[in-house]
C-alpha cells in the first residue's frame, strides 16, 4: 500500500538515510584505522631508535668506566711518583749536607797542609829524640795521611751517591710527567664521552617521551578507572535532553560507566588529581596526566587528592549533580585539549 503522491514509504525513507550514514561512517572508520596503524608504526620506529641508542649508551658507559678505572690507576702512579720524588729529594738534600761537611772537613786538611809545607813531615820526622819516637812518628803520620785517604773517598762517594739520586730524580719526574700527561689525555676523553653520553641520553629522554606519547595514543589509560563491577554505556557524542535547570540539552561529550553506588573511581595514570566539582557534574575530580586529563562526574564523595599514582583511588561513584543514577561520567581529553571518545580505550582495560 503508498502513501500519498509525492511521498515515499517511511521503509524506503530509512533505509536511505542508513545507507547515507554508513557511507559517511566509511571514510571516519578508514581515517581512524589510519591514525592507528601510523601511531603504532611511529612507536616501533621510535623504540627501534631507542634501542640503538641505549647500545651506544652501554657501549659508551663501558668506556667511560675503563677511562675512569685508567685514570684512578694513574692516578696513584703519579702519587707513587710523588713521594719517590719527594724521598729522593729529602736524600739528595742529606747527602749535600754531608758532602758541605766533608768538603769542609777536606779544605781544612788543605790549608793545614799548606800552612805546614811541604817540608814538616821530614822535619816532624828529624826532630824525633829516639828511634821508638821515630816509629811512634812514622805511624801518626801514616794514620794522618789514612785519614786523608778515607776523607778524600768519603767524598768521592759521597759526590757519586748524589749524582746517581739526581740521575734517580730527574729520570722520576720524567715519569711524572709523562703520567700527568696521560692522564690529562684520559680525563679529556673522558669528559667527551660523557659529553657525547649527555647528548645521547637527552635523545632518549626525548625518544622515551616520544614512545610514551605514541602509546598514550593507542592506549591512554593503565587501569579501569572504575573499581568493581560496572557497565560501559557507548554514549559519546550523543544528544542529550536536560531541562534547563539540569544544564539544558547538549552533546555527551564522554562515556557514562554505570556502577553500585560508592564503587571506588580510580586514576588511569600517575598524574595529579584535582576537584572539578559544578553544577552539572556535580562532585567532580580532573587527573591531569603527561598526555591529557581524565573528568569524573557525578561522585558520591571524593578520594585521594594530589599526586596520584594509576590504581590510586580518587573517588567514589555517585549521582551528584543532573545524574539519572549512579554511575561515572567519564571524559577523556588528551593534550588537555577537547573531549575525545573514550570507549575504544575503555575497552582495553575495562
Amino acid at each position: 500500500m503508498h502513501g500519498p503522491p509525492g511521498t515515499k514509504p517511511p521503509v524506503r525513507v530509512a533505509a536511505a538515510l542508513l545507507a547515507v550514514a554508513l557511507f559517511a561512517a566509511v571514510p571516519l572508520v578508514a581515517a581512524a584505522d589510519d591514525g592507528l596503524r601510523q601511531a603504532r608504526q611511529e612507536l616501533k620506529d621510535t623504540k627501534a631508535n631507542i634501542r640503538a641508542r641505549a647500545d651506544r649508551m652501554r657501549d659508551l658507559q663501558r668506556e667511560m668506566n675503563r677511562l675512569a678505572t685508567q685514570i684512578l690507576l694513574t692516578r696513584t702512579e703519579i702519587a707513587r711518583a710523588n713521594a719517590h720524588s719527594r724521598k729522593l729529594e729529602d736524600a739528595i738534600a742529606v747527602l749535600e749536607r754531608h758532602l758541605d761537611v766533608l768538603d769542609a772537613r777536606l779544605a781544612e786538611r788543605a790549608r793545614e797542609a799548606y800552612i805546614q809545607g811541604p817540608g814538616t813531615p821530614i822535619l816532624y820526622l828529624l826532630t824525633a829524640t829516639s828511634a821508638e819516637d821515630i816509629v811512634s812518628r812514622i805511624s801518626f803520620l801514616e794514620e794522618m795521611n789514612r785519614r786523608d785517604g778515607q776523607l778524600a773517598a768519603a767524598v768521592d762517594r759521597t759526590q757519586d751517591r748524589l749524582v746517581a739520586r739526581r740521575m734517580e730524580l730527574g729520570l722520576a719526574m720524567q715519569a711524572l710527567a709523562l703520567a700527568e700527561d696521560r692522564m690529562a689525555a684520559q680525563e679529556e676523553e673522558l669528559r667527551s664521552k660523557m659529553a657525547e653520553s649527555r647528548k645521547l641520553f637527552a635523545k632518549l629522554q626525548t625518544h622515551k617521551h616520544e614512545v610514551l606519547f605514541a602509546i598514550s595514543r593507542i592506549r591512554p589509560f593503565a587501569v579501569c578507572p572504575v573499581a568493581g563491577p560496572h557497565a560501559i554505556g557507548d554514549g559519546f557524542g550523543i544528544w542529550v535532553h536536560h531541562s534547563k535547570k539540569e544544564g539544558g540539552d547538549h552533546i555527551h561529550q564522554g562515556d557514562d560507566i554505570m556502577a553500585a553506588l560508592g564503587t571506588p573511581i580510580v586514576a588511569p595514570f600517575d598524574g595529579n588529581a584535582v576537584t572539578a566539582t559544578n553544577k552539572i557534574g556535580g562532585l567532580a575530580v580532573k587527573v591531569f596526566g603527561e598526555f591529557g586529563f581524565v573528568y569524573n562526574a557525578h561522585l558520591s564523595r571524593f578520594g585521594q587528592l594530589g599526586a596520584v599514582e594509576k590504581g590510586d583511588v580518587i573517588g567514589y561513584v555517585g549521582a551528584t549533580g543532573n545524574a539519572g543514577g549512579p554511575h561515572d561520567h567519564f571524559e577523556w581529553h588528551p593534550g588537555n585539549g577537547p573531549a575525545v571518545d573514550p570507549y575504544t580505550f575503555l575497552m582495553q582495560v575495562c
